[in-house]
This record gives C-alpha cells, structure tokens and sequence, in this order.
C-alpha cells in the first residue's frame, strides 16, 4: 500500500502536466525520495495549484527558482499550504507541516495532503479534460477506467479492486529513512523540470504573435521564395521580426492610444513604460535588417551589432515590468470603468485571445530569441559563408545581451528576495555595524546561503542554534521565532553580525571520528576566526556535506568581496548599463555588476573574471619575456609555425593553457614549461627544454614499477586494469575524441599501459611506451617525464603528428562521460573562449580552453546551460556567451 501511495502521486503529477514522462520518479528502480526530492523546495507543488485552477497562485509571490535557500523554499511550501486552505478548501488537519516535506519528516502526510487536494472539486474538474496516461501508467492495475484519471488518486476502492491490507513494516522500509536521506542529499536542481511547466501561455502568446503568424503570412514575405536552410533561416528571422513590430504597434493602437482619456498620466506611464521606445527602435531595426536580408548590405550580423547598444533598453523594461503588471491589476481592481475599457481593447486587438496582462511580456521573450535564431542562421550557412565573421560578432553582441537582460531579471528577484529577508528580521537596522545611514542588506552583496547552524561564541562558549543569513560581505545571526508554523512561518531576532571582510574560515576534523561514521548530528565543525585574533565563532553543521557546502560558500563570498586577483578593486554598482574594460562585454545585472579599480585617476571597470588583466586586452592573456634565445627547435609540429625570438623580448601571448604557447603578432608557437603560479596569477617560464627531455620542473607524478599508481585515479581518464574488449565496449557509444588510459588485461601486454580512443565512430587503441630513463612516449619523437604531461600534451596536439590515421586530440576523459547515468546524459561539449568566475557556487569557473560536457540547454533562453567540467568533474552552470559548442566529430 505505501508503495502505490507514492506512485500513485507520481501518476497523478505527470498527469498534471507538473512532472515529466521521462522523471526519475517515474522509473521502475525508482524511490519515494525521488518524488520526495522533486517536491521538496516547494516550486513544482505551487505550480500545480495554477495548473488546477489559474492563477490560485501569484506567480510573484512564491520563489520560481529558490536556489537551495531554506527560507525561499518553506515560503513556497507556506503559499501552498496556504491556498490549499483558501482556494480549495482542504481543512487545517488536512495539511502537512511545511517541515513535513522540506525535511521529509512524514512524507506520508505529505502524500494524504496531495491525495486530499486530488479529490477537491477544483481538481476533479480540471483532470477530467487530461488525455490517457502514457503506456507506463496504464501498466499499473490501479488504472481501470478513464473514470480513475478524473478522480485523483488513489483510486476509489471498487468492486474489481478489491482493497490492499496495509502493512506498517511497509511504510517503515519505505518512509522511514527518509528524513535520513534528506539530510544527506541535498536538494535536487529541478531546472529541467521548472522549464517544463513555466510559462507555457506566455510562449503560446508568443508563438501566435511572432511564428505562426510568419508561417501563416508567408506567402506575403518581402524575401524571395526560400531553397536553402539558409534561406528558411533568414526569413523566420526577417518574417518573426517584422510581425514583432505589428505587435508592437498593435499595444500602440489599440491600448495607449484608446486609453490615453481612461487611465491617468502616471499609471499609463508605469503600465506601458518603453513601448513605444521598444517600438521606434524597432521600426528602424526591422528596415535594416529587410534590406540586410534582401540584399546583404549591410551585413545580417552588422546589423545587429549596430543595434546592441540601442537594445539595453530592455534591461529596464524587465526590471519595470513587474511593476507595470502590478499598476494593471490595480487600477482594474479598483475601477470598473477601466476594467470593462480594456476588455474592449483586448476584443479589437486580438478578439481577447490575449490579455493586456499577457502582451506585456511578448518584448521580453523577443530579446530572448535573437541570440537563438542567429545561432541557428550560422549553423545552417556552413563554415564558408562569406558572412560568417560578421554573424559571429552579431551572435556573440545579441548572447552577450541577453545574458544582460537575464541577469537583470535575476538581480530583480535578488533584491525582492533581499527586501523580504530584511523585513523579517525586525530589528535588524539599530544592531547592524556601523554603516553610512539608509544603509540596507542590499548593500552587502547578493545572498550566498542561508540555513540553520549551531553556533559557539567563543567568547562566553555558550552553544546556541542560530538562523543564518550569508551575504557577499556579511554574515547574520538570528534567532527564529515562530509565528506560525503553518502558514506565517518564522521571524527572526537579530543577534550577531560577522563582517567576512576581517575574518578567515577554518575548516576542523571531528575530534570523535566514530561518532562521524555512526551519523551524529552537530558534529561537523568549522570556525570563523577574526585576523586580529580577538574572537572568534565555531559553527556546527549537520553532516560533513553541509559543512563542506557552507565553507564553499564562505569562501566564495570573501572572493567577491576582496577579490585576491586585485586587492585594489571594489565590487561596485554602476546605475547605467557598463560595459568592460577589458573583455568589452556588458557587466551583469542592476547591483554589484563588476569591480571598480579604486587606483587614483583609474576608470577600469571590470568582470571579476577580468581583474587584473590589461584593458582592451581582448583574447590576450598576458606578456612574457624570453630567458634566452630560441630558433625554432623544438617544432611545434601539427603544421604550426614557431616564433623565433631573442633573449629579453617581450612576447604578448594568446594562448598559454598549454606546453606551446600561441602569440600574438603572428601565428606563431612557442614551446616553453609552466611553473607554479606566482602568488599574482602569473606563470613563470624557463628556457625551452631540450629535444625530448623531462621538465624537471613540473611535479607531475609517475607511474609506481607496477604500473597502478594509486595516484592517477583521480584523473578522469585512468580507468586502471581493463582489457581491449572491455575498452571496446565502454567507448562504443561516447562521443568522438573521448580517451581513457588503461592498465592492460590482454596476455601478451598484461600491467602494461595503453591508450584508447574513440575515433571516427571507431574505436583505436595505442601503446603507451616507457624507455629505460623512465620517459613515457607514443611514438619516439616526443617523451615525457610522467603520464599527465603526456595526456596534457595530446590534449593540445593532434595524434596525427605520430599516428597519421588518427587526427584527432585527447579531446574528453573516459570518466567524464561515462558517470553522469541517464539523467544527466552529455548533450555536447563546449569550449570556454572566455575566462569567466563563479559568483555562486551553483556555477562553474571557466579558463579560456576549457571544455565542458552540455548536461541541459534548457536555460538556453536565459542564456545558461548546465555541464560538467570535464577536468574538474564538477558540475554547474555556465554562462553560453563565454562558449562556442564544439563540432558533433
């Protein structure tokens, strides 16, 4: 019986149109958890009450993408709970504790929550129009009639279903352990899941507006009859432009203009604030691109460079836009007149198809598009297109707008979210540290993290839990104080600040290791400790996991805060759009966008990526200068031109990610051996090393006699014993240029080393040879002191220097491919050809030359996609201006 509960709700939500087909939850090896961890930051379960009955919820009132806070996720949970109670009537012994589900401590109760709101009138009424469930739920013998579908679950009992005996010990294996789960599996990032149910009338709305419209009108297309891909391509861009700016007109026509006498000065001001802007600047837009799109000149990609500048502007048309919707649902509320007015001009418009309320997002979804559709276009030309230059620069000017707009709508949450915490901290503004006066929490930074901790102040040692809030700059601690547990949730007393700027974090092993391996609560410790020594805070975390996270995120906040690349730059909030000093691209959001350099006179502003690097150095990555004199030799080979150069000089470099260096006066090489890092960030280099010898000063670490050192398993692509077969196998499937190193199985090679890679669909095996000096080596032109410089050199150079038929680089380790399992199979791969830095730690750093392994494009919208690092391993989101996605081969 416990188990159909569980699956009965997994049904009963991919009916909804809440979870999809594919879920995990819905999978035969699935788990309670599963439903449990999909469910339990609240987003999915508000989305259900607006799938049953509209707009029960206002989308602006629960958190669509809480990010892992504990504070924005039981908010969720509360507003559902909530409008349970007044929308669809369900009785306060009917619902769970918001705890119940954000911990899963009953998700029984959870379970009979969601079976009660599946039998309301409300949601018997809106599931009786739901299509048959897929074959997958059919298969359950609790689905005998379409009658079922309509009626919630679980099922009534009937005659021909006769009723299960329950059986505790069921609910215990089943339930009983999840709270423990909980504790040690974070929440899940539901990004793809989110994507599947946001926003699905806003896309219709544009869809009908901007594509169908193209399709249906196409006959009447100023463009000459399409052939090619190319040609389909341009006219949906041309043709979905041109109905863009009738969409504009048509708010113009049959909104401002018939409401000028209706809706006072100030409310249409706020309610259609820069459409008619939006509407001049795309009037000339959409006649340059006509005749780009006729006759080439100008160029497509001209064009759109021309206009990126001009198309900041929806930078505050996202951020006015709430405020807009606001300002229309009130004067509407409050006047019937107005109300019953625009009814009327909905009706000419569109037929009230459409909502005044809807129109107003079409703009925002517009410049989301451009980047997409010229992605696109360039796939489609080919490599050779005369244009492809230009589109790039087009492509790369409308990725780095959106990216803009995207983080612009993101800060706008940041800073609504911001405000609600400083609101619920009531006397928060006499205790904070001395500060300028109308100071607020916004001036500390973005929020890091928030949760519970137990905290020692050292000073009196004195052991307290404490609610903490982690900002950029500061970190709070509060005491929460129930209000409601249900409905209200907590406010929080104001108790301690720590400003991060004058404190280090230490990371502490537990004292009692047997208590760690039995699970204990509280015993995972870190401390905070003032740089003067004058106090200090230990903080306990509930497993190691969470200390590890909590850590992470301090250290990340100390990084954005004193950035250690530049300790004369300053995080700073530019009022107008900025663009970078050095990178030239638009410095992100509406506060604490970029870095501001604080040397006199200086006016570099600049990404954190970008601190301390040359202004308008564009790709550059730097200068070196030359210890002695070099002629050529070693070749770098791979067709490749070396640089000769002298003793002293100054060489401006493009590329130093690997043994040769690429430059920038020519397209020359230069072979050279990298240090540590200077305490700056800068490489050292030595004379370039002689023909085939070790580079003695790289630690890299060497194979033990036996061929297994234990060292080498933490790289991606050693995969240790393992026979040609069994390789065969394992790379069969994997993308072109995926690689593993292996100790061999086979008798007549048996704990020696070999290479394997995958090929033109084929897969090829190599000899990895050791000569008596110990240098590793494919062919007996190049060696190596150990067996990471030899995979780092083939990552950067063609195996075809060696082995003709193989023109390929070590592109993607074994490793990185193969453990991501089902639900986070590798889309493609991707190359940084920028550096970027994390500012949350949901996201990946980047070094230009980085590649990284596509997990979801499902923000592609929002200009992010989601990956996994393929040297690190580690798995986040990355911004998809600040890559090019790698060729299929």
């Amino acid at each position: 019986m416990a188990t159909d509960e569980w699956r009965h709700c997994t049904d009963w939500l991919v009916r909804c149109n809440i979870l999809p087909d594919e879920h995990k939850a819905t999978q035969p090896d699935a788990s309670a958890f599963d439903l449990a961890q999909a469910l339990r930051d609240g987003v999915l379960i508000c989305h259900l009450l607006n799938n049953l009955s509209p707009n029960s919820v206002d989308v602006k009132d629960f958190s669509q993408r809480p990010q892992l806070s504990q504070f924005l996720c039981l908010k969720n949970i509360r507003i559902f709970l909530q409008t349970c109670q007044s929308v669809f009537g369900l009785s306060t012994a009917d619902l769970f504790d918001p705890f119940d589900l954000f911990e899963v401590k009953d998700f029984r109760k959870v379970l009979t929550t969601l079976s009660k709101l599946s039998k309301t009138p409300l949601a018997r009424r809106k599931s009786s129009g739901f299509k048959a469930p897929s074959s997958r739920s059919c298969d359950h013998e609790y689905y005998n009639s379409l009658e079922d579908l309509a009626n919630g679950f679980p099922p009534e009992q009937t005659a021909h279903r006769p009723s299960r005996r329950f059986n505790p010990d069921d609910e215990e294996d089943i339930y009983g352990n999840l709270p423990d789960l909980a504790l040690r599996h974070d929440l899940d990032d539901n990004e793809e899941i989110y994507d599947h149910v946001y926003q699905e009338d806003d896309d219709e709305i544009y869809e009908d507006l901007c594509t169908r419209r193209h399709r249906r009108e196409s006959s009447v297309s100023e463009l000459p009859p399409p052939v090619t891909k190319r040609d389909y391509c341009v006219k949906e861009l041309h043709d979905t432009e041109k109905n863009y700016v009738d969409a504009l007109r048509m708010v113009q026509q049959h909104f401002i203009k018939p409401l000028k006498d209706i809706i006072s000065s100030a409310d249409r001001e706020v309610i259609f604030a820069h459409i008619e802007k939006l509407l001049e600047i795309h009037k000339k837009f959409q006649s340059e691109l006509q005749e780009a799109c006729i006759s080439g000149n100008p160029k497509i990609g001209d064009v759109f460079v021309k206009y990126k500048k001009s198309l900041l502007v929806y930078g505050n048309y996202c951020s006015d836009m709430p405020k807009a919707q606001e300002r229309l649902e009130d004067v509407i509320k409050k006047n019937d007149q107005i109300r019953c007015q625009i009814e009327v001009c909905e009706k000419k418009a569109n037929e009230g198809k459409f909502k005044l309320r809807d129109l107003l997002h079409v703009p925002m979804q517009r410049v989301l598009k451009y980047h997409l559709l010229l992605r696109e276009l360039i796939k489609q030309s080919g490599k050779q297109a005369d244009d492809k230059d230009t589109l790039e620069m087009g492509l790369e000017a409308m990725m780095d707008l959106s990216l803009y707009v995207n983080e612009v709508k993101r800060d706008n949450e940041t800073l609504q979210l911001i405000n609600e915490i400083q609101n619920s901290i009531g006397d928060l503004q006499m205790y904070l540290p001395k500060t300028p006066a109308n100071t607020t929490l916004k001036d500390y930074g973005r929020l890091q993290k928030d949760g519970e901790l137990k905290v020692k102040n050292h000073t009196d040692n004195k052991i307290r839990i404490r609610y903490i809030f982690l900002f950029d700059k500061v970190m709070l601690m509060c005491k929460a104080r129930m209000v409601d547990r249900l409905f209200s949730g907590e406010s929080y007393s104001f108790k301690e600040a720590i400003i991060l700027a004058v404190y280090k974090v230490h990371d502490q092993q537990p004292a009692n290791r047997e208590t760690q391996r039995r699970g204990e609560k509280w015993n995972s410790s870190f401390i905070m400790a003032k740089k003067d020594g004058s106090n200090a805070f230990s903080f306990f975390a509930k497993t190691e996991d969470m200390k590890a996270k909590w850590i992470d995120a301090i250290r990340l906040a100390l990084e954005n805060a004193s950035p250690p690349q530049g300790i004369n730059y300053v995080m700073h909030t530019f009022e107008e759009p900025t663009e970078c000093t050095v990178c030239g691209k638009l410095l992100r959001g509406v506060f604490f966008q970029g870095y501001k350099c604080t040397d006199p006179g200086s006016d570099i502003s600049v990404h954190k990526e970008c601190i301390g690097k040359p202004p308008n150095a564009g790709n550059s990555r730097g200068q070196v200068r030359a210890l002695c004199d070099y002629n050529g030799n070693p070749n770098p080979g791979a067709g490749r031109p070396p640089l000769c150069f002298r003793k002293d000089d100054v060489i401006k470099l493009l590329n130093n990610d690997a043994q040769w260096w690429k430059i920038r006066r020519k397209p020359s090489y230069l072979d050279v051996k990298i240090k540590p890092k200077n305490e700056n960030g800068t490489p050292c280099i030595v004379s370039p090393p002689r023909p085939h010898s070790p580079a003695n000063n790289i630690s890299y670490v060497n194979m033990d006699s036996d061929g297994t050192s234990s060292h080498l398993k933490g790289y991606k692509w050693f995969v240790g014993p393992m026979d040609r077969d069994t390789a065969n196998r394992r790379l069969t499937n994997m993308p072109n240029g995926t690689f593993l190193i292996r100790v061999s199985e086979n008798p007549g090679r048996k704990g020696e080393l070999s290479l394997s890679i995958r090929y033109d669909n084929q897969v090829r095996h190599i000899r990895v040879e050791k000569n008596t000096e110990g240098l590793f080596y494919l062919a007996d032109t190049k060696f190596f002191s150990s067996l990471p410089e030899l995979v780092e050199f083939y990552q950067d150079n063609s195996l075809a220097d060696s082995f003709p038929g193989v023109d390929t680089t070590l592109k993607f380790p074994f490793k990185s491919q193969a453990g991501g399992g089902a639900n986070s199979r590798i889309l493609g791969y991707a190359e940084a050809v920028y550096d970027y830095a994390a500012t949350a730690t949901s996201q990946l750093s980047l070094c230009r030359g980085d590649k990284v392994a596509i997990l979801s494009k499902t923000g592609s919208d929002k200009g992010w996609w989601k990956g996994e690092h393929c040297v690190t391993g580690k798995n986040g989101y990355f911004p998809l201006a600040y890559v090019r996605e790698m060729d299929d081969d």
